[in-house]
């Protein structure tokens, strides 16, 4: 700015010298009168100096008659931020997960229900004689598929003890830990002929809870005690 000013105060002299034709007065005059102006136009060149400054670094204030958009800008850029809060997400997930869990649990303490009802109401039958189960000696699958065909729990009858407990897989059924047990649990136990050769489904008596399942030397359907003989596996809709 400093150099700018001396380089306008020699022009002015030179100029001041050719148009008052020497003169030493007149040149002082307008000398005199030429910085006058210099100096009063100085804050305005300087402003507008500071002003391209300001808009090549980015710094550059926004007028005041400005002022009210650039807020209005800025309260709708404020309006328009969406703020996530990852652990209300993370609750919510869980409560919706928990929610489902229970909702699963709820439903299969029903069906369970049903599947006790159901073979409680074959005790004591006589309509698993049949030549296919070998007159009776045979008929646990059968018995038990036929409850959980009854409850709503099995699409089919089936006469294989491998077969029952592959359909209650393909169903949803799972393996669980024992105890403690629930009504209407289908349970394989190991026999003679080997491991998961026998099935029933375990009901609540009271306090305790008892196996359903076809006796061969009755030929039909009886309660005994859940471990009776040794248990393969206990299977539960979860």
């Amino acid at each position: 700015m400093r150099q700018f000013r001396r380089i306008a105060v020699l022009m002015l002299l030179v100029s001041s010298f050719f148009m008052t034709g020497c003169d030493v007065a007149q040149i002082m005059d307008v000398v005199g009168k030429i910085a006058t102006g210099v100096q009063q136009a100085m804050p305005a060149i300087k402003g507008v100096v500071d002003a391209f400054g300001g808009v090549a670094s980015g710094t550059a204030q926004v007028p005041a008659a400005n002022a009210p958009a650039a807020n209005e800008q800025a309260a709708a850029n404020t309006a328009n931020v969406v703020t996530i809060d990852p652990n209300a997400e993370n609750v919510g997930a869980a409560n919706a997960a928990a929610a489902g869990t229970n909702q699963a649990a709820a439903a299969g303490t029903a069906l369970g229900a049903q599947v006790s009802s159901s073979i409680r109401a074959l005790v004591g039958s006589t309509s698993f004689r049949g030549a296919d189960v070998d007159g009776g000696n045979l008929a646990c699958a059968k018995v038990v598929s036929t409850a959980l065909k009854n409850a709503g729990a099995l699409s089919r009858v089936s006469l294989n003890c491998d077969q029952v407990v592959a359909d209650l897989r393909a169903a949803g059924w799972k393996t669980v830990q024992v105890p403690p047990y629930q009504d209407g649990d289908v349970v394989t136990w190991t026999t003679s002929r080997g491991p998961g050769r026998h099935i029933g489904i375990i009901v609540k008596n009271g306090s305790s809870f008892q196996a359903i399942s076809n006796s061969s030397s009755e030929r039909t359907p009886r309660a005994t005690a859940v471990n009776y003989l040794p248990i393969t596996q206990v299977l539960r809709k979860v």
